[in-house]
């Protein structure tokens, strides 16, 4: 009795040993491997990013270290479109995976600029020991295309003015998208419409060559420029627009859409105020006889009608549809035979000049040329019509008439006397004169000039003004 229950003891501990141990040994064998999976099932690399982080999730967390392998497919090439961080071998990526972790991750970046969306697939495989593939083994990364960014080169304004009175001019701007490297430069042309010529009506800074400007950029700007500079030419101009256009561009830069200018130079020559006739100047010698003053401004308009024979280098007849009248400057003359002239004769005084009505003092700022010479018709009159102090200032022209002491000898210079019949007017020719030195002609002819001094005619072209 005692022997067969010892028996039945001992049977019961090897049977409970052999079920713990076999338990044990059953836990061990089914303890979990660390799922790994891809976090996201999809993300995109934007226009405006160069990479992106693809995470892996680890459940449970490690329990020791290994790796797993990722494999790429897809339209994106390795290496031309994109690469990644581990660095793929054979269109794998070696992850690692590290003991106590419960995430990992790998780079991928893009390497060129797409003009087209590339797509990239990534799949787990392969997990060493420890390590079993989760729920998400793959994922997908869209690269974005990217707009292809040239530094564009442009105009900062399509139109600018200035005044033809602006001695500083215009500065124009030409700005770039980016900074620019060394070696950046851009040619601008113009183009000039018809009776502007550079040098005369404008130029620039820095100056034309061959009607190009050539501007160099500084390193890391973003910006150049030149100057328009209009030349004040006292001319009595329509306003003008001179077109530049960004012809050419170098050294990374590439023409932009703003490529034209238009430029418009002000004409500072109209006139402002009234515009008196020379009879209406000419009439306050009736109320002040001589040595009046003009205190403020006071425009006239005329042709230049003389040529050289005036009382002094400083002296002019101009002439309009009413009348004429001597004009002597503070300065040396500067206007030609038929010059059509705008005066402003402020601060000018009335007076007589070797007995003729004549202006005096006035100041050549105060000037304005039309572009187109005039002639002034000579009005045909009698000596008796002469005398009578009616043309003072005035082209005239004498016909029939003759020289008595011409001999073939005796020159113009000086005063001499023409007859027509019994009546007689002198005719006067200054040493200034370009024909001063001509030996008088003979037998009768006609005789033009202006009525001038004490009240004798005065010729101012030969080859015109003495004729048969």
């Amino acid at each position: 009795m005692k022997t067969r229950n010892f028996t039945r003891l001992i049977l019961y501990f090897v049977s409970t040993f052999t079920i713990i141990s076999c338990s044990s040994d059953e836990d061990i064998s089914q303890d979990p491997a660390t799922k790994v999976s891809f976090v996201n099932q999809s993300q995109i690399i934007t226009e405006e990013m160069e990479s992106i982080s693809i995470p892996l999730q680890l459940d449970p967390k490690a329990f020791s270290s290994g790796y797993i392998t990722v494999e790429l497919t897809g339209d994106a090439v390795y290496g031309i479109d994109f690469t990644t961080i581990p660095q793929a071998v054979n269109n794998k990526l070696t992850i690692n995976l590290l003991q106590n972790t419960q995430v990992s991750s790998f780079l991928v970046s893009r390497t060129n600029i797409l003009t087209t969306e590339k797509l990239i697939n990534f799949k787990l495989s392969s997990p060493t020991e420890g390590f079993s593939l989760g729920s998400r083994i793959n994922t997908d990364v869209k690269i974005s295309a990217q707009s292809i960014s040239t530094n564009k080169i442009n105009f900062d304004v399509d139109v600018a003015s200035v005044s033809e009175g602006n001695s500083s001019g215009i500065e124009i701007g030409l700005n770039t998208t980016t900074t620019v490297s060394n070696g950046s430069l851009a040619k601008v042309k113009l183009t000039v419409p018809e009776g502007i010529v550079y040098g005369s009506h404008f130029y620039t800074v820095p100056a034309t060559v061959l009607n190009e400007i050539q501007l160099e950029f500084n390193q890391n700007v973003q910006s150049t420029s030149f100057k328009i500079i209009p030349i004040n030419d006292n001319f009595i101009l329509e306003d003008y627009s001179i077109v530049f256009e960004i012809i050419e561009a170098a050294g990374g830069l590439d023409i932009g859409s703003n490529n034209l200018l238009t430029a418009t130079v002000l004409d500072n020559d109209q006139a402002e105020g009234v515009i008196n006739t020379i009879a209406q100047l000419k009439s306050n010698f009736n109320d002040n006889q001589y040595n009046w003053y003009l205190p403020t401004d006071y425009l006239i308009e005329g042709v230049i009608t003389s040529n050289g024979n005036t009382v002094d280098n400083k002296s002019v007849y101009i002439q309009d549809e009413t009348s004429g009248i001597l004009i002597r400057f503070t300065t040396p003359n500067i206007f030609n035979l038929g010059d059509k002239i705008r005066l402003n004769l402020a601060n000018a005084t009335g007076t007589s000049i070797n007995g003729q009505k004549g202006i005096n003092q006035v100041i050549m700022s105060g000037y304005a040329i039309y572009p187109e010479n005039a002639f002034v018709v000579a009005e045909t009159i009698t000596i008796a019509q002469l005398r009578t102090g009616n043309y003072e200032g005035k082209k005239v022209k004498i016909e029939n008439v003759y020289f008595p002491n011409a001999d073939n000898a005796t020159t113009f210079s000086g005063s001499h006397i023409i007859r027509h019949d019994t009546d007689m007017a002198a005719v006067l020719v200054h040493e200034t004169a370009h024909f001063a030195n001509y030996i008088i002609p003979q037998g009768n002819l006609s005789v033009t000039g202006i009525v001038g001094d004490n009240g004798s005619i005065l010729p101012q072209k030969y080859s015109h003004d003495i004729s048969y």
